[in-house]
């Protein structure tokens, strides 16, 4: 019988100042320090706090096994080429504004015939 130090689930739960739920939890989900249960009593080793602790530090995983590597999988398709920019729409001042919808109708029907007159001048 061994005589190490162990926590209880409060003394834990005040140490990493979390919650008993969610050593509670972690129990359930298989996460968290290895602990020993006998009957309704959880106590956790000191040695296996520690330990669990080291790995926290170092980012590694304390009772589960790493992940198996991805295997040669085909490489992704590359993401096709986004849309063209949109042209930057028009400003006018407000005087241009008026005279274009007096002449026109509208905005976009003055920038559509504008369009089209500078179409034919280039072709």
């Amino acid at each position: 019988m061994s005589n190490d130090p162990a926590f209880t689930e409060i003394e834990l739960a005040q140490r990493w100042a979390i919650s008993i739920k969610t050593l509670q939890r972690w129990r359930s989900e298989n996460r968290g320090p290895r602990y020993i249960k006998l009957s309704k009593v959880v106590r956790y080793r000191l040695a296996d706090i520690l330990d669990y602790e080291q790995a926290q530090r170092q980012g590694e995983p304390v009772r589960d096994e790493l992940p198996p590597l991805p295997s040669s999988a085909p490489a992704p398709e590359p993401a096709p080429d986004p849309e063209p920019p949109q042209p930057e729409p028009m400003r006018y001042t407000l005087k241009e504004a008026f005279a274009l919808i007096a002449q026109y109708g509208s905005l976009q029907a003055a920038e559509a015939a504008l369009g089209e007159a500078d179409d034919e001048s280039r072709g």
